[in-house]
């Protein structure tokens, strides 16, 4: 982090919205991009790792199904 970067975090309290909002920045445009990082956090995974995750989830019947079955899956 630069020092100024450092000097407004030490300054500033409140929640990540609120600094977002004094930033000037939109926080609905930040929710959004949350949204599109999970799936693509999903893409980019093995499906392995895809596999992996829907047994951690409980999930039934994703031995057989394809990768953008599995994200599909796991999205819903």
């Amino acid at each position: 982090m630069t020092q100024g970067m450092n000097k407004v975090v030490n300054w500033f309290s409140g929640t990540h919205k609120q600094l977002m909002e004094a930033l000037g920045v939109s926080t609905n445009k930040t929710e959004e991009t949350d949204t599109s990082q999970t799936t693509k956090d999903h893409s980019e995974k093995t499906v392995t790792q895809l596999k992996t995750l829907a047994k951690e989830q409980g999930l039934k019947g994703y031995s057989s199904l394809k990768k953008s079955e599995l994200i599909n899956l796991l999205n819903n």
